[in-house]
């Protein structure tokens, strides 16, 4: 390509595949409102790098909007931090008036007075929406309450949005509602925040990293305070843990060995 393009994600959300395929795994998603910059184009398919955590991936060019490089760094400034609410909120664009479902925690970008725009079309949202707390103790409290929101909800390879998602993907989505920026996958996010030496000295709302033996950290859970650990495995569930790890009742066994607690919510 002679130059970058860029471009946003116009509905509720989109597969970010491995290769040209809809039969390749999905490495990761696009949510609603999500930015990125197209590095390549094959046929119908763009190589793209979020703006959000700069993951890398193939998405069809029919599940998006291109924009051009003013439009992109416009909302890149965007500060106004509106998410959406529920499970089932609908934003209708204006245009043709379309009705798209969003699941919880799409960005809402230019969101004022129930009117948000992606580019220059504009779309009407009456839910009521979500914006970072303005304290740590806020965030602690609605990170835990929203992920026991989510028990239940199906676990997916690569999933980020409220419908089905993987352990990673439950963080990431949660945190950035809050104002938290992670990084997408487990052991990428067990490189941020502060090292909390004992399970005794957690607090709800901190990470805990666990690893496989080869001592690779491939999975992350939100501590919940009272020796309980909410985290995508099978489904987002609740279980017991200690300094050993995650205690899988039905099985009464280890499923999940400790490895790092780490508090970005400071």
């Amino acid at each position: 390509m002679s130059a970058r393009k860029y471009g946003i994600c116009n509905i509720a959300q989109a597969p970010i595949r491995e290769t040209i395929s809809h039969a390749s795994e999905m490495r990761s998603e696009l949510l609603f409102g999500d930015l990125f910059e197209i590095h390549d184009k094959y046929q119908n398919w763009l190589k793209i790098e979020t703006a959000f955590d700069h993951y890398e991936g193939w998405v069809d060019e029919k599940q998006v909007l291109l924009l051009e490089e003013p439009e992109f760094e416009a909302h890149n400034a965007d500060k106004s931090q509106c998410f959406s609410s529920g499970f089932l909120s609908e934003v209708q664009r204006d245009t043709d008036l379309a009705v798209f479902r969003l699941g919880m925690g799409c960005r809402l970008p230019f969101y004022k007075e129930g009117k948000l725009r992606l580019g220059n079309i504009s779309y009407s949202y009456k839910t009521p929406v979500l914006q970072p707390e303005p304290d740590a103790e806020s965030k602690r409290k609605a990170v835990v309450e929203r992920a026991s929101s989510l028990l239940n909800t199906s676990y997916l390879w690569g999933g980020k949005s409220s419908s089905a998602l993987d352990c990673s993907g439950l963080t990431q989505l949660l945190y950035r509602i809050s104002g938290i920026a992670l990084l997408r996958d487990a052991s990428q996010q067990a490189t941020q925040g502060q090292v909390v030496n004992l399970i005794e000295e957690a607090k709800a709302g901190d990470l805990l990293f666990f690893d496989n033996e080869n001592e690779e950290i491939v999975h992350v859970g939100i501590y919940n305070g009272n020796g309980l650990v909410i985290h995508s495995s099978g489904v987002v569930r609740i279980d017991p843990v200690d300094h050993e790890g995650i205690f899988k009742r039905e099985a009464s066994r280890y499923s999940h060995h400790l490895r790092v607690i780490k508090r970005v919510i400071e």
